[in-house]
């Protein structure tokens, strides 16, 4: 990947490695779009770092899947990297029963989330010179905790989308 001129897309860039990617790569001149569910993050991250750009998006949300790719596409025709990079990390202690509502958020939000997102936006992406996706995973894809069982499972499942 090339680490100017590009126009990226984060998921969850309002706060944590989101954010931190999106200051990185705006320092670098790129043009960055950073999206998330609450406003404020959003807004605090935009004041901080005059000219990148945000929307409203919902990972778990299929329609709000939809509607971002819109907007990007039409608003950001240029777009040529999306990084998948939201996500959450429950606590499901798997040695015992695990709670089937942690679990669906999970698996909807670390692993349908950044699928659902890709899907929405691959044909524009594969038109695109030097496009990228990333996947933004984490350690435990690979090392798993048992405390956070389902999160690490989530992960792995990313780690083989990124190889598929």
């Amino acid at each position: 990947m090339r680490m100017t001129g590009n126009t990226i897309f984060i998921t969850g860039g309002g706060s944590g490695i989101g954010q931190g990617l999106a200051e990185a790569f705006h320092k670098l001149g790129n043009k960055v779009i950073i999206s998330g569910r609450r406003k404020e993050r959003l807004q605090q991250t935009l004041d901080a770092n005059p000219g990148m750009a945000a929307i409203e998006l919902d990972i778990n949300d299929t329609t709000s899947i939809q509607a971002a790719a819109q907007h990007l596409t039409t608003h950001y025709p240029e777009l040529n990297v999306l990084i998948n990079n939201a996500g959450i990390m429950l606590f499901d202690h798997a040695e015992g029963p695990v709670d089937d509502e942690l679990a669906l958020l999970t698996v909807t939000t670390n692993l349908l989330g950044p699928i659902r997102m890709t899907s929405a936006l691959v044909e524009h992406l594969k038109a695109k010179p030097d496009a990228v996706i990333v996947n933004v995973s984490s350690v435990l894809g690979f090392v798993p905790m048992a405390v956070t069982a389902v999160y690490s499972a989530t992960k792995a499942g990313l780690v083989g989308l990124a190889r598929s």
